[in-house]
């Protein structure tokens, strides 16, 4: 095997919306830069996400986020966040896009709107985005990363992709001086006259990790499937502290044994409801942003016998089913096109349908006499207009009722972990005595700002505002020889 060194002043390992915002900036601060990317093609999560950016309006959202994060998060780094999302809009004029306020095309019924967290003081200083530009029935992310990966290539800036980083190099001083990565070839080193950023994704697909520090299991990912928690792996060999390492954002799932990635489960209408193995409802099903709903199957209930047992599932009727494909507003990592009626997936046995709710309790096997009273005792609620159980709101209570009845598998899942090296305001990856790491940056799905819940279009945004922050950073680093 051939070992090969590069020497540049700035490395960027990874290549999705945060690696690309800091190369650019790095560049454009007069740094030569070096992109490294695992996998075979760039845009990680990035490249799956509904493409929402946060723009803040005023620097009311600064209470707005701090209240979301329940404390975890510094409050300099999210006046930093906040600061940034008020220029994201420039930001992107600048490289040549524009912008549109978000609408949400396909999901109607009441809860899908924005804000989404209403209730929560600032809400009113914040405004959720898209590029504009989409074509066709592409994914609602090309319009953004199109604009990313055009002004990295108008630059010269240099992608290697298939070349996962493996360690960082330090030198006697403690700085990160280096990278080495393995190249289709073999070994490469790379020196970086300024600095490092990791920008490299989460640990979603690392199950060791999600079993140490996540709430659930299982908890099935969704996304880039090379989120394996390098990054961390690499920051931790260094020194770095960590945070967040319990938070993340995710939505239930459908698991397919034949695909790596599971598949996001969101409905078109609200004639759903959840029960879990025991065939109960535990939980209003439209009570949580849509970010969080995985973390419904938290909740402990001491008048029952334990917590939700899973699998849990989503009963549904024939109407809803016909309302639109199960998995599809946000993009998973699977090359699969769900079915506009969920007809297909019927008949792959994925979705399981029963002439009766008893029929369909028996197929699911799932306890008939519990689940019959459970869609009864709903739709007895739909009539009343009144949800005594779980206070789900009126205007979404559209009964399961008629034949035939389905239900689908599902199962927390995770869309981005928020954990990862600790960082500043400056985006400077930080010891564990609070001091910075010489020469060592970090932004996007490596390690989030977000600290308990996530707001739509929260981590998107975050991770431009920091990968700017960092490539302005590293591009002002002295070279150090």
């Amino acid at each position: 095997m051939d070992h090969q060194a590069i020497e540049t002043d700035v490395v960027v390992v990874g290549y999705g919306s945060a690696g690309a915002a800091a190369a650019i900036t790095a560049n454009d601060h007069g740094a030569r830069v070096l992109v490294l990317e695992k996998m075979p093609a760039g845009g990680g999560n990035s490249r799956l996400s509904a493409a929402m950016l946060i723009s803040a309006t005023g620097p009311g959202a600064v209470q707005h986020v701090d209240a979301l994060c329940f404390g975890k998060t510094n409050r300099k780094v999210i006046e930093a966040y906040v600061d940034g999302c008020m220029k994201i809009k420039d930001w992107i004029r600048e490289m040549g896009g524009d912008t549109v306020i978000y609408q949400n095309p396909v999901v109607t019924y009441p809860t899908s709107g924005f804000p989404c967290w209403p209730n929560v003081p600032g809400w009113e200083h914040t405004e959720l985005l898209r590029v504009a530009g989409g074509a066709g029935d592409e994914l609602p992310a090309m319009p953004l990363w199109r604009l990313l990966t055009h002004n990295v290539e108008r630059r010269g800036i240099k992608v290697m992709t298939g070349t996962p980083a493996r360690n960082l190099v330090t030198n006697q001083k403690g700085e990160v001086v280096g990278v080495v990565a393995e190249g289709k070839q073999g070994e490469i080193s790379i020196q970086a006259q300024k600095a490092v950023i990791l920008t490299c994704g989460g640990f979603e697909y690392n199950e060791e990790m999600k079993d140490a520090f996540l709430p659930l299991t299982p908890i099935y990912a969704i996304g880039n499937p090379g989120n394996t928690g390098d990054g961390i792996a690499m920051a931790l060999e260094v020194g770095a502290a960590l945070w967040h390492m319990n938070a993340f954002h995710g939505w239930f799932v459908f698991k397919a044994s034949e695909y790596e990635a599971a598949f996001t489960i969101r409905f078109h209408t609200p004639g759903f409801i959840y029960v879990d193995k025991d065939g109960r409802r535990f939980a209003n099903e439209m009570g949580s942003e849509v970010h969080e709903v995985s973390k419904m199957v938290m909740s402990f209930m001491p008048h029952r016998p334990n917590h939700p047992h899973l699998p849990a599932y989503a009963i549904f009727s024939d109407t809803t089913r016909r309302k639109g494909p199960l998995s599809g507003i946000v993009s998973g990592a699977n090359d699969y096109k769900w079915s506009l009626d969920n007809s297909k997936e019927v008949a792959k046995g994925w979705i399981t349908m029963g002439r009766t709710t008893g029929e369909l309790a028996r197929r699911i096997s799932v306890n008939e006499e519990n689940l019959t009273k459970t869609v009864a005792r709903y739709n007895e609620y739909c009539k009343m207009g009144r949800d005594i159980e779980f206070d789900r709101s009126r205007e979404t209570l559209e009964p399961v009722e008629g034949a035939p009845v389905y239900a689908i598998e599902i199962w927390p899942g995770v869309g981005t972990t928020s954990g990862g090296p600790r960082w500043d305001r400056e985006a400077r990856v930080v010891n564990r005595q609070g001091k910075p790491i010489p020469r060592l940056y970090a932004a996007g799905g490596v390690s989030s700002m977000w600290g308990f819940l996530t707001l739509s279009g929260g981590g998107l945004s975050d991770a431009i505002v920091f990968g700017r922050i960092a490539g302005q950073n590293a591009a002002a680093e002295e070279r150090w020889m």
